[in-house]
């Protein structure tokens, strides 16, 4: 009895081995191609290099390949950390230069790439004293983050989204494929996106204010009661208006205009194609 029973536990551990392994096998390999795929870029090589300013002035930087953040300070200097990332050959890190441009003031940073198609990212992460001016933020390919106190900015990105965040006199923020987010910015402001969302959570809406996107919703969560005028539009969604409205000429689903509170302050102008429009209560 004692041998049948062992001979049929050994013939089951013999089934079961198997499957075993194969699972095994199967976890390593998931995890080997995971790990592949979160290091397609196989070489890298750190960049650093402060910039003692005399005042705060401007900043600019032009990027390709890869995402730009950048941080206010109250530190009178630009810190530049960047790091590039090859995804073939390591020899391909010396085919994209960085190149600054200092001044007493001011700071340009460009990324140059010798030649046209090469598998290499830059990624930066940059401080610059607070107050200044960002005079363009550019990258094609990747994010583009800043947040801190600001004269003014401009952001452009074609494939990426963009997050800005604190009290910009100005803030022109734009990209093509990707969404926008705002959060507790102050200034005039303006959001341009073409297939991508827009969202923005606001204590208070002190002046002027358009959002427009194609392919996407806008939404504003504010926590006090706008003061101005509002006008929103959409083709293919509806409209959402939390705040007391006194509306002027016609309404509808997709249509609004009218003043927010006293209608004494900020333009609001909110337009869309595919998506819905929603100003709501924070």
């Amino acid at each position: 009895m004692f041998q049948a029973q062992r001979s049929s536990a050994g013939t089951r551990w013999k089934k079961v081995l198997p499957v075993i392994f194969l699972v095994i096998l199967f976890s390593a390999l998931t995890v080997s191609c995971e790990e592949f795929i979160d290091s397609g870029y196989r070489f890298q090589e750190s960049f650093s290099e402060t910039i003692p300013l005399k005042e705060a002035g401007s900043f600019s930087i032009a990027n390709v390949n890869g995402a730009v953040t950048i941080t206010a300070s109250p530190a009178m200097e630009v810190s530049i950390n960047a790091t590039k990332y090859a995804r073939w050959r390591q020899s391909d890190l010396e085919k994209v230069k960085i190149d600054i441009a200092k001044g007493e003031k001011s700071v340009s940073i460009e990324t140059i790439y010798e030649k046209k198609n090469l598998a290499v990212k830059v990624d930066y992460e940059i401080k610059v004293p607070e107050k200044m001016a960002l005079e363009l933020i550019r990258t094609v390919n990747g994010k583009v983050a800043v947040s801190g106190k600001f004269d003014r900015a401009e952001l452009r990105t074609t494939n990426g989204g963009i997050d800005a965040r604190g009290e910009f006199g100005i803030l022109e923020a734009a990209t093509t494929n990707g969404s926008l987010e705002v959060v507790q910015t102050k200034g005039k402001t303006s959001l341009r996106t073409t297939n991508g969302s827009i969202r923005a959570e606001l204590d208070e809406i002190s002046a002027d204010l358009s959002a427009r996107t194609t392919n996407g919703s806008i939404s504003l969560r504010v926590s006090h009661q706008p003061e101005g005028y509002l006008s929103a539009r959409t083709v293919n969604g509806s409209i959402r208006v939390d705040y007391p409205l006194t509306v002027e000429g016609k309404i509808s689903k997709r249509r609004i205009e009218g003043r927010l509170g006293s209608g004494r302050g900020a333009t609001i102008n909110l337009e869309t194609t595919n998506g819905s429009i929603n100003l709501l209560k924070f």
